[in-house]
């Protein structure tokens, strides 16, 4: 017989063999009520979100600036007692009434600035065009008569290290964030989506936002806050996933990625597809590139039919599209920001 010394083995055998604990097998509305919210409890738990404390989101508007067509305002607000959030929004230039708003979330690189058209130095761009592999998109929904809620995501921007910032602007702080919350007992998914769980909170406070109408978008590492937030929180009505949705055999565990993906023990309960499923019935659309290195495409048309299936089940196929473009890890639009408007604008 041949040795086989594989370290990776076990792992993979026991993969394909062992059933996980919170696989999406509903055959009916009372089982998928049951799955539902068992899944949710241990996915709160897996990613570590109770290690975070609430506080006082005591929200300071501390700049704002008018642009063709839109206002930007700056706002910083307390996710906890030890950590501030800065935001963006942006809120179209006649907003008379109540509008939809849309949680926007960027992925890696130099933070919230390169959704809304500001470059790394701080300088406006000059007639923002589609540019880098988030273009923009920030500006694209409000275009579209939509508030827009842009936050800075933890390790990014001005959420950095000082030493890390001195490093320059594209150095994130994700490896020592991770290790920390990692031997402290949660995540940087955990530290993540109770951010954007806080920027929800502040977003139901203001005036000019439809509290029943709020969506969230997100690319790559933002993509990654969008699916595990909106799976946990009711009040996000519309979903798009960019430049994320895989399994997490196929990319994190196959491609080289950040520490910030990993989640311990997350495949003993699901894959990632079996998170998308607690998104249905509300509208979803996940956009993929065919040449994306990093979410192989393959695995993503996969994982789409898997949550294609909660859908089914929940007879609401007409809410869940996907947009698989040319093109690589990026985000596409094509079908997104109208996807995003429409329904928000449709919802009951």
């Amino acid at each position: 017989m041949q040795a086989d010394y594989d370290p990776l083995k076990i792992f993979l055998e026991k993969y394909e063999k062992d059933r996980r604990i919170f696989s999406f097998e509903a055959k009916d509305l009372s089982e998928w009520k049951s799955w539902r919210l068992g899944f949710r409890r241990k996915l709160t738990e897996l990613i570590g979100l109770d290690f975070f404390e609430s506080a006082e989101i005591s929200p300071e508007t501390v700049d704002k600036k008018h642009y063709p067509g839109y206002i930007r305002e700056k706002v910083i607000l307390k996710s906890d007692p030890y950590t501030l959030i800065p935001v963006y929004v942006l809120v179209p230039e006649k907003c008379e009434n109540t509008l939809p708003a849309v949680l926007a979330m960027h992925g890696h690189g130099y933070g919230k600035d390169d959704l809304v058209g500001i470059w790394e130095d701080g300088t406006d761009r000059v007639n923002p065009v589609s540019r880098g592999y988030q273009k923009d998109f920030a500006l694209e929904l409000v275009k579209r008569g939509l508030i827009v809620i842009v936050p800075e995501q933890s390790g990014f921007g001005e959420r950095r290290t000082k030493e890390d910032i001195a490093k320059g602007s594209e150095q994130s702080s994700c490896k020592m964030l991770s290790l920390w919350a990692l031997m402290m007992g949660t995540t940087t998914m955990g530290r993540r989506v109770w951010d954007a769980i806080r920027v929800l909170d502040y977003v139901l406070t203001r005036k000019d936002v439809d509290h029943s109408r709020i969506g969230m978008m997100g690319i790559s590492g933002g993509g990654t806050t969008t699916l595990f937030t909106s799976a946990l929180d009711d009040r996000i009505r519309v979903v798009v996933i960019s430049g994320y949705l895989n399994t997490f055999r196929s990319s994190i565990l196959a491609v080289d990625h950040c520490i910030d993906n990993y989640v311990p023990s997350i495949l003993r309960y699901c894959e990632m597809y079996d998170v998308a499923a607690l998104i249905a019935p509300r509208p979803l659309l996940v956009e993929s590139g065919s040449k994306d290195p990093i979410f192989p495409i393959e695995a993503t048309r996969y994982a789409c039919e898997k949550v294609r299936r909660a859908y089914a089940l929940l007879k609401a196929e007409d809410r869940f599209d996907t947009d698989f473009f040319e093109g690589r890890h990026e985000i596409s639009g094509r079908k997104s920001y109208e996807f995003m408007a429409k329904w928000l604008k449709e919802i009951n």
